[in-house]
């Protein structure tokens, strides 16, 4: 069977052939809807058949920092404003009012424990992936200009930043 193709690049929130494709072969994640791991044709099939049918993937090629969505903004202005050399950090929005960062493999250890933190790693972390649940990229995952993964920052780098932000946050 071939591959689902995108009709350009980057795909747009709205092509979710696109975005399904991309998962596949560009990013080579697993997608998986309910406990099996599909194909993009067979995942854009099952989302179209059962509208609202979570679409997810393994935290096996990054670490997912989820934090709340307010945190999570904070922290994206302070890798735009604070280190210039830091690539741009993938993230989700999450209709539940989560962010979630995406980092390199096994490097958000260092925020395990930290308050209103939660990482999912390894091949048995999940996330939900667009168009489902909710969720949508506020950064992509891929390079715009070409068909390739985005580099991914190590979390460490997240450490002084969740200081920061935790610090100038308003206390309820």
């Amino acid at each position: 069977m071939t591959p689902l193709q995108t009709a350009h690049w980057p795909p747009t929130s709205k092509n979710v052939p696109g975005l399904l494709s991309a998962y596949e072969s560009v990013l080579a994640w697993p997608l998986i809807v309910g406990s099996d791991i599909v194909s993009a044709r067979r995942a854009l099939s099952l989302t179209r058949e059962t509208p609202g049918l979570a679409l997810q993937t393994t935290c096996s090629a990054f670490d997912a920092v989820i934090v709340p969505a307010a945190l999570g903004a904070d922290l994206l202005v302070l890798v735009d404003r604070r280190d210039q050399s830091l690539a741009p950090i993938p993230s989700l929005a999450y209709g539940s009012g989560e962010k979630v960062l995406l980092v390199a493999p096994g490097t958000a250890r260092p925020l395990v424990g930290v308050a209103d933190v939660r990482v999912e790693s390894g091949p048995g972390g999940r996330i939900t992936l667009p168009p489902s649940g909710g969720a949508r990229w506020d950064t992509w995952p891929w390079a715009l200009t070409e068909p390739k993964p985005a580099t991914l920052a190590d979390g460490i780098c997240l450490v002084p930043l969740l200081r920061t932000a935790m610090a100038s946050a308003p206390t309820s």
